[in-house]
């Protein structure tokens, strides 16, 4: 990772995004007021009562999730190293950019990025092969972008006929990426952007009513209540949200009438944290991206989201180096759990709709790092120790089961021939209590030697996160 270099979507918000918005007369201070959405239920569109709500279980099982970026900007896939490619729109506009560089060498002064529609053909894609490779990496839901910052919903919205239905490929790509989704009993919840619009393509330009009540009567908020109403959304995974107040946006409002609505139908849904200005402090889940909103622990369940590389949409001027490798990916994945927090991990498909190899073998080799050690990840909860070493140094992580019945412990490499765990990290171990590497069919030998547990390992296969289990038989 590029540490510090690292361009935040709020960092961006300095360059291209900001200047149009300010030219149009849209800048993010308007006092704007969205009308109430009327839906009787137990919610009432205030922090207090939204607070009460209860998250389905599934979300807490489930661990892992699949964020997809795809659409206009899988085209030109391209940023510089450690910037987000799908912020293209916005950044071919910047002179200060390299984007806007690169884009009037590529394809020329005049090429509006509207003109990519037609080469977003998804000609090879196949939605039933994303789910197969999905379920294979061990994920319990797929959250793909609805419709991105840029304004071109991936589904046949009646809010404007530039959408993937009627351009570009010319396919429902929500609808049917939902149908292979659940066919194979995933939990789906596309995403929506649009809190940030800064780009619309019928405009070439940012939506000119972005952020007035005509915006949120026209724009937003139908297409919110057609991913809801239409498509299936199982959580509201909202995003934009730095560019105006919840108020401004009057999600309370939204959520009380989705909460409402999944109360009346029996749904168990969920809304992330992104509702304007409030992150990390309202929502079923707070969010971490990257360097961004770290600190996040189990007071509260959380979702740490990022890329398989430094961008969330695919970019061909990422090197390998850039991309996680599969011992980086394992430890962070059982570090967020450990935490109480899933791993939403993204990947950035081509415009043809195929997923490169790079990101194919990270979610196969999570998938098979799972088949041995899931027990451990799956439906666990976090332990009263999230952290620890072991005497030699190694470090650990912890997770629990049945009411504490059973305890997991990782071990974050790969450990010698004996482990030595502080007891304080651990239930309190009796003769009947047994340990297993996971993996490993017979019991190790354990023996307490003070304040510590001493436990025999057998030769561990070569994987870079083991597991041992303590459980009462």
């Amino acid at each position: 990772m590029l540490g510090s270099q690292r361009i935040t979507r709020r960092s961006l918000l300095a360059g291209s995004a900001a200047a149009p918005l300010a030219a149009a007369g849209l800048g993010t201070s308007s006092p704007l007021r969205a009308q109430a959405l009327v839906h009787s239920g137990p919610y009432e569109p205030t922090w207090e009562s939204l607070g009460g709500h209860r998250p389905p279980s599934w979300f807490d099982d489930a661990k892992l999730g699949i964020f997809v970026h795809w659409g206009i900007f899988s085209v030109p896939a391209w940023a510089p190293r450690g910037e987000y490619a799908e912020w293209y729109p916005s950044r071919m506009r910047d002179p200060n950019n390299p984007t806007h560089a690169y884009h009037r060498q590529t394809y020329g002064a005049g090429f509006a990025y509207r003109d990519f529609i037609p080469m977003f053909r998804a000609q090879r894609w196949d939605p039933a092969q994303w789910t197969d490779l999905f379920a294979a990496a061990g994920a319990g839901y797929v959250v793909p972008v609805g419709v991105h910052h840029d304004g071109f919903p991936l589904w046949d919205t009646a809010t404007t006929t530039w959408n993937s239905a009627t351009m570009g490929p010319r396919r429902d790509i929500l609808r049917e990426l939902g149908d292979a989704v659940r066919a194979r009993g995933l939990h789906y919840a596309p995403s929506y952007h649009q809190l940030l619009n800064y780009y619309a393509p019928e405009y070439d330009a940012p939506h000119p009513g972005y952020l007035s009540e005509k915006y949120l009567r026209e724009w937003l908020r139908p297409q919110v209540r057609e991913l809801v109403e239409d498509i299936g959304t199982e959580m509201l995974w909202l995003d934009g949200d730095w560019m105006a107040t919840a108020e401004d946006f009057g999600t309370r409002e939204l959520v009380a009438w989705y909460y409402n609505r999944a109360a009346a139908r029996g749904d168990g849904v969920l809304v992330n944290d992104r509702l304007g200005q409030v992150r990390s402090q309202h929502g079923d889940f707070y969010t971490q991206e990257y360097d961004h909103d770290t600190g996040q622990g189990p007071d509260h369940k959380w979702e740490n989201t990022r890329g398989c590389g430094l961008s969330f949409g695919y970019n061909t001027n990422e090197p390998a180096e850039d991309y996680l490798t599969l011992d980086e990916l394992v430890t962070l994945f059982v570090d967020t759990v450990a935490h109480w927090g899933n791993l939403l991990l993204n990947v950035g498909p081509r415009a043809d709709g195929t997923i490169d190899d790079t990101q194919t073998a990270l979610l196969r080799g999570l998938g098979r790092w799972l088949s041995v050690n899931g027990e451990g990840i799956h439906g666990t909860r976090a332990w009263r120790v999230q952290r620890g070493r072991t005497a030699d140094g190694l470090e650990t992580r912890y997770t629990t089961r049945d009411s504490g019945e059973r305890v997991y412990v990782f071990l974050l490499g790969r450990p010698g021939t004996t482990v030595t765990l502080p007891a304080a990290d651990l239930p309190p171990l009796r003769r009947d209590h047994r340990v297993r590497l996971l993996g490993h069919g017979r019991p190790l030998h354990w023996a307490s030697r003070g304040d510590t547990v001493v436990v025999d390992l057998p030769t561990p296969r070569d994987q870079p996160v083991h597991c041992l289990e303590l459980r009462e038989v």
